[in-house]
């Protein structure tokens, strides 16, 4: 294995701010289960760090030229760690994004409108991947798919979808509209889920908890589309109730309903 200088060393723990992500075209992939899922779906990993105290456990683990192969101090990989214990071996990979000319082709997209937390924009991004969907398109106040936090959450599922970067969503839904796509939009005002008949193909918009899908997107969107809660029990002196799935619970069950269309 090589040693890596401390400019590498420094560009890499850099890669936690979106600007530098954006500028050296990378991402980190912590842990070995992720550096596996990145490899087995054909991303491009330029570097592979290894703990000086797992250099036995990881030596033959991955298919990496030994040329990116690097072993680094144990206190130098917890420094890139966003781990509590950093599970001894790091990934460097590089970034794929798309532009929104390769949307016109597929069948299901989901629109990121608003949601910020990285682990939620993961979840649903793994979800997304295992129920098929082709791209996740992202507008203004949404996560990065790339986040480290996200491509954790991800579990291998960000290597496996396209990633769009949408600064006018409403303009790009009107676009894909006129190429016969149906918008649909997870929205408190809308019909039941069960009732719920999608076609193909065709944008699923979800928005953030506390807002909800943005009025720009709102005004785009053929149907919207209702996960119903059990009524509250107002009853209960002091009974609040919830007021909101969380994100990505809610892309579950909407992405499972739009998996049955085939």
């Amino acid at each position: 294995m090589n040693a890596l200088s401390q400019r590498r060393l420094k560009q890499i723990r850099s890669l936690a701010h979106r600007k530098y992500r954006d500028r050296y075209g990378e991402t980190i992939v912590e842990g070995a289960r992720a550096v596996e899922a990145a490899l087995a779906a054909g991303a491009e990993l330029r570097a592979l760090l290894v703990a000086e105290s797992a250099q036995e456990r990881f030596a033959q683990r991955f298919a990496v030229p030994p040329d990116r192969t690097y072993v680094v101090s144990d206190q130098a990989l917890r420094a890139l760690s966003a781990l509590e214990t950093s599970p001894g071996v790091l990934g460097v990979a590089g970034i794929r994004r798309q532009t929104a000319g390769a949307l016109a082709s597929m069948q299901r997209i989901v629109l990121l409108d608003g949601v910020s937390d990285p682990g939620n924009a993961g979840t649903i991004i793994r979800t997304a991947a295992w129920f098929g969907v082709e791209a996740v398109v992202a507008a203004p106040g949404s996560a990065d798919a790339y986040h480290p936090k996200a491509v954790r959450a991800s579990m291998g599922g960000v290597w496996d979808v396209a990633h769009v970067e949408a600064p006018d969503p409403a303009g790009l839904l009107a676009e894909l509209a006129a190429c016969g796509f149906t918008l649909y939009g997870a929205d408190l005002q809308g019909a039941p889920v069960d009732a719920w008949t999608p076609a193909l193909p065709s944008v699923l918009a979800l928005g953030s908890e506390a807002h909800g899908i943005s009025p720009a997107v709102r005004e785009r969107i053929t149907e919207r589309v209702l996960i119903p809660g059990q009524p509250r029990q107002a009853e209960k002196p002091g009974s609040r109730g919830v007021e909101s799935l969380n994100a990505a619970v809610a892309a579950g069950i909407l992405l499972h309903a739009w998996a049955r269309i085939t």
